[in-house]
């Protein structure tokens, strides 16, 4: 392969790999399924490149909770939010992240769940 060839097979690669990139929710703290003894009082977003949140959603017992969300924060990695006073019970995260490299939107959920107070 001539060396003009392998330039340009090069930056095919490169290009298509950027285009592919997205911020993907690699860890959480509590943990995705996370039976926690106590109430949490942040919940981590631990992200494969640098993102912003652009929704954060957490429902518990059928009702929305309010988590305040900075929206000029710097993108990050690892974001963390302060969560409110929350009760035992089942808490599903919905998420969206917009990648700060190619402007991508990843989104997904997990849950937790609160063991006591």
């Amino acid at each position: 392969m001539r060396k003009s060839s392998q330039a340009a097979a090069a930056l095919l690669l490169g290009w298509a790999g950027s285009c592919f990139a997205h911020a993907h929710l690699q860890s959480s703290i509590p943990a995705a399924s996370a039976q926690v003894p106590h109430a949490p009082s942040t919940l981590t977003l631990n992200f494969s490149e640098q993102a912003q949140l652009a929704v954060l959603k957490l429902v518990g017992s059928g009702n929305t909770i309010a988590v305040p969300l900075d929206r000029t924060a710097t993108p990050s990695t690892n974001i963390t939010v302060v969560l409110p006073p929350l009760k035992a019970g089942k808490y599903d995260v919905q998420w969206s992240a917009i990648s700060h490299y190619d402007g991508h939107v990843s989104k997904g959920s997990f849950s937790f769940t609160i063991l006591g107070p």
